[in-house]
């Protein structure tokens, strides 16, 4: 099945609207996600305030035996995330991966709401998923605590954007060092998908404000990147490529890194020097100089 994506929705005053709905989650994905559902609670409930889908799944867009199921937690105000039991986690997701093939992988990850509560002059990554990516399956849904927002402000567009380009040098530094770990061709699969992501979502980080546009999915991101950056639509088609068929050896990968990944790099590093010279995370989402 090819890949369908689309930009995000926005309503007549230009807010995102959340492209994700509680209608999307029909068979076959339904069973794999009531799995990870019961497997939060069972083992850390009470630390729990609620639990989420985010990604193709939670979008209809997902392609049996293909795409990941992305379910995150966010804990209870008062709990400690040191505190709260993790070791249950790889084992769960592994389970649940063998059980259910219409998956390739399950990603569950826990938060603590430190990461969604910010200072309101910081974008927050995560009250940004909640409102415009994600369907709350379990608990009480936080989104009437969120902002909304609206790709008419510039600070939000270029905050956006940063998430995935102030990440990329450290994800490939990460994806370097574990290549040279363990050069199994499981390992060198996995990363093949998981730094194609990385560089497709940062590709279109760098187009994104002449774009107007918002999307997570790699087709449309791609195409976007290509229009500004036609000299490299072949490279950034090998990403999306790789997440669908990654390569289990690591000569081809390390070559694209060293040459696109690279490439891509200078590029980032200099959107950073312009718009975010600190190399800040939580991008500031104050004042700015210029008209949103």
């Amino acid at each position: 099945m090819a890949r369908q994506g689309r930009i995000w929705r926005t309503d007549a005053r230009g807010l995102l609207l959340n492209d994700a709905h509680r209608d999307h989650l029909r068979p076959p994905f339904q069973a794999p996600l009531e799995a990870v559902i019961a497997a939060c609670t069972t083992h850390i409930e009470a630390d729990l305030h609620s639990l989420y889908v985010t990604g193709s799944v939670a979008r209809g867009l997902a392609r049996p035996g293909l795409s990941d199921l992305n379910v995150f937690g966010v804990l209870e105000a008062a709990t400690d995330p040191e505190l709260v039991m993790q070791d249950w986690m790889l084992l769960a997701e592994e389970q649940i991966v063998r059980t259910h093939p219409a998956i390739s992988d399950v990603q569950l990850e826990l938060w603590p709401q430190g990461f969604i509560f910010r200072d309101p002059d910081e974008f927050s990554i995560g009250a940004f998923i909640i409102v415009t990516h994600a369907v709350c399956v379990w608990g009480s849904d936080l989104t009437p605590e969120l902002p909304d927002y609206t790709l008419r402000d510039r600070r939000t567009r270029l905050a956006i954007a940063n998430d995935d380009i102030v990440q990329l040098l450290p994800d490939i530094d990460e994806a370097w060092a574990e290549l040279e770990n363990d050069p199994s061709g499981e390992n060198a699969r996995y990363w093949c998908r998981r730094i194609g992501k990385h560089l497709v979502h940062a590709g279109f980080g760098l187009v994104m404000e002449a774009a107007g546009t918002h999307t997570r999915d790699l087709d449309v991101s791609a195409a976007a990147f290509s229009q500004h950056y036609p000299e490299q639509a072949a490279a950034i088609a090998q990403a999306v490529a790789w997440v669908d068929a990654p390569v289990d050896r690591l000569e081809p990968l390390l070559d694209y890194l060293d040459d696109f990944g690279e490439w891509l790099l200078d590029r980032c590093e200099a959107w950073l020097d312009t718009h975010n010279p600190q190399r800040l995370e939580c991008f500031p989402t104050g004042a700015d100089d210029e008209e949103a």
